[in-house]
């Protein structure tokens, strides 16, 4: 298991943890972001053993966040009372929010972070050259003028827009409610379905990825990000279009629990803004007039004061003309709008205050919805067919509420009254099965799984925060009064992380910034140990989508050759016999090796590797000298003799 990890610094905002598909960790700490990228020792990946790390084991660097050319951030004057904003004109744009990206944007198909700063804007970086250089490469912000000034051009914004313009020429709030981003979300890749195909394209592999926004005038707006076709896997900037965007007034029954009509009532329902947003699952199903149309459904829930607004995101994809390079391409249609089958209503006596999430177990035929209420969690359960729009008959839907109730220090039950600062949902890797993991501002720590019935209980990682607060208890003379503050948690893979902080419970804190100090923590989904060595060569979805057929033989030809794990071998060969069947290569030789790991895997003649699927190895152009430090050992030109996999997992 990963060891706890400290950071010398403090967390600005809550959620402040992400957790890439690449494995790197970001914290948002007050006007810097740090990335934890974990160091992977070269023996380790030679003998085949698992790593263990520690807190040296990281790679640590940070960039600036708040750092804004004029043409990135107008300069920005006194804005009219009605729209006056000290966060996004008086801040010190410091970070408030970090999500990686679903991987295949960045170089090398890598994973990109937008960071939304308390100058509600929205930036994306990824690395560039060396671990120690983030660049920005695209405001968000800036799709959004861009999208909401042809909508004025065109004539087709509302007439409380149009008022806002006659009334004073000069007046930039209406531009200002509209590029200011409040809250932001990533959606799950949308993966169009590969017809039969070798080598997948793009879209099938990694997918189309989008993010949604919530604007400072409640419009909920759905964008598309991708790399501008003259710089295909380059790290310069990226595209971001707006694709469609819909408008969710507050609700007129927003502050029902003072008086109807009153002066304060009107003037709180005016100031009502989206605070958090988090996407669901995609569902597919056939649909469209053209060849192998699909449709697919997203649902986007959205927190608006303390009601809960879902929006349904429609996109229509269809197969057209082949490409240049052969390759299937498909064109996209989109629609939103906000779903009314959902049941919201039973979730507005408890009050949510947030953070909220999704979980989806596969040919289920449910899907779950997390929320954070007052004093505990609340859950709601939807069929399918709601979660599309559909009314539902049968109201097989239902809500679930669970207090947050902690029986684990005294004889009494004690009722945290604090809101949930951190959640997140990771899949058990046995079972399958999705586990919610959440805690509170004083450290409340809880799992729920999200299949039953059953009661929260207490998290595998809780252990790990008694024992870093009794450490601080005992090296501060605080007599057991000292809290933890749980302000993040991410998950990836069947792990989680939690970000912790420590406290005084006694007193008024002092600190200085010498003494700011935050410790990420790490378990798994289940609290059991995770075997992550034959994660390429799994059965899981992800893996048979994104890698390429090349990549899936090269990792089975190295079990066979380093490796003398029987269940990673049969992994091995699990995957060379699914290779056989869809790509009509002879898997044979290679295969009958499965049962004396340590051979050599002999060459493929140039019959084999020019024939239909002979894309499948790897083949080079250039007599290589017989070097015996070499990964490729060759035999003739074009074709290596064999594979020095020792040398190779080192490289």
């Amino acid at each position: 298991m990963l060891d706890p990890l400290e950071l010398q610094v403090f967390p600005s905002s809550y959620n402040c943890v992400s957790w890439s598909e690449d494995g790197e960790i970001a914290v948002a700490a007050n006007e810097y972001v740090h990335i934890l990228t974990p160091k992977v020792s070269s023996k380790n990946k030679a003998n085949g053993t698992p790593p263990h790390f520690s807190s040296a084991d990281w790679h640590r660097t940070r960039f600036r966040a708040n750092v804004f050319t004029t043409n990135e951030w107008p300069v920005m004057f006194p804005q009219p009372r009605d729209n006056f904003s000290v966060g996004a004109e008086q801040s010190l744009s410091t970070v408030v929010g970090v999500a990686w990206s679903p991987p295949g944007l960045a170089k090398y198909r890598r994973s990109v972070l937008a960071v939304l700063t308390s100058n509600m804007v929205l930036s994306l970086y990824a690395l560039s050259g060396t671990s120690e250089r983030w660049l920005r490469i695209a405001i968000v912000n800036q799709a959004l003028e861009i999208f909401f000034r042809e909508s004025i051009e065109n004539n087709t914004l509302t007439t409380r827009f149009q008022s806002f313009f006659r009334r004073d020429a000069e007046d930039k709030s209406p531009r200002t409610r509209k590029t200011n981003i409040r809250a932001f979300s990533w959606t799950p890749p949308l993966k169009v379905p590969a017809k039969n195909q070798l080598y997948s394209g793009p879209e099938s592999r990694w997918g189309v990825p989008l993010v949604t926004v919530a604007n400072d005038d409640n419009d909920l707006v759905f964008l598309q990000v991708q790399q501008p076709e003259s710089q295909q896997g380059s790290s310069g900037s990226l595209d971001v279009e707006a694709v469609s965007s819909i408008h969710l007034p507050a609700s007129p029954s927003y502050g029902q629990v003072l008086q109807p009509g009153s002066i304060l009532s009107s003037a709180l329902q005016t100031q009502v803004r989206m605070s958090s947003l988090t996407s669901g699952p995609w569902i597919y199903e056939p649909g469209g007039s053209g060849q192998d149309a699909i449709s697919a459904t997203v649902n986007v829930a959205a927190l608006q004061g303390m009601k809960l607004r879902v929006a349904k995101f429609t996109v229509g994809v269809e197969l057209r003309a082949h490409d240049s390079d052969g390759g299937l391409r498909y064109s996209l249609t989109f629609d939103v709008v906000e779903n009314n089958a959902m049941p919201l209503a039973r979730l507005e006596e408890f009050q949510c205050t947030g953070p909220m999430h999704w979980a989806h177990k596969m040919d289920s035929g449910s899907i779950t919805m997390t929320v954070g209420a007052r004093t505990g969690v609340a859950l709601l359960g939807l069929p399918e067919d709601v979660y599309r729009g559909q009314k539902s008959e049968t109201s097989d839907s239902h809500v679930l509420y669970y207090p947050l109730l902690d029986d684990s220090t005294t004889g009494t039950t004690l009722l945290h009254q604090e809101r949930i600062s951190g959640m997140t949902v990771a899949i058990d890797p046995e079972s399958e099965t999705p586990v919610l993991h959440f805690g509170s501002v004083g450290g409340y720590a809880a799992v729920k799984a999200l299949t039953d019935r059953e009661a929260p209980s207490r998290a595998p990682w809780n252990g790990q925060v008694e024992d870093i607060r009794e450490r601080f208890d005992i090296d501060r003379d605080l007599g057991g009064l000292a809290i933890a503050r749980v302000w993040g948690l991410a998950s990836i893979h069947g792990l989680v992380a939690a970000v912790v902080t420590l406290h005084p419970g006694d007193m008024v804190e002092y600190r200085t910034n010498a003494e700011e100090r935050l410790t990420v923590l790490f378990s798994t989904a289940s609290g059991q140990p995770l075997d992550l060595e034959s994660y390429i060569l799994g059965d899981h979805a992800g893996t048979k989508n994104a890698l390429s057929p090349k990549v899936l033989y090269a990792a089975a030809c190295c079990a066979i050759v380093q490796s003398q794990k029987s269940g990673l071998v049969s992994s091995a060969q699990r995957v060379l016999e699914r290779l056989a069947a869809t790509s009509d290569v002879d898997m044979t030789a290679e295969i009958a090796k499965c049962s004396a790991p340590g051979s050599t895997i002999e060459p493929r003649s140039t019959d084999i590797l020019n024939a239909p699927g002979g894309d499948i190895f790897e083949r080079y152009g250039v007599t290589l000298t017989n070097d015996t430090t070499s990964p490729v050992q060759p035999d003739f030109p074009g074709n290596p003799r064999a594979w020095n996999f020792k040398v190779l997992l080192q490289v």
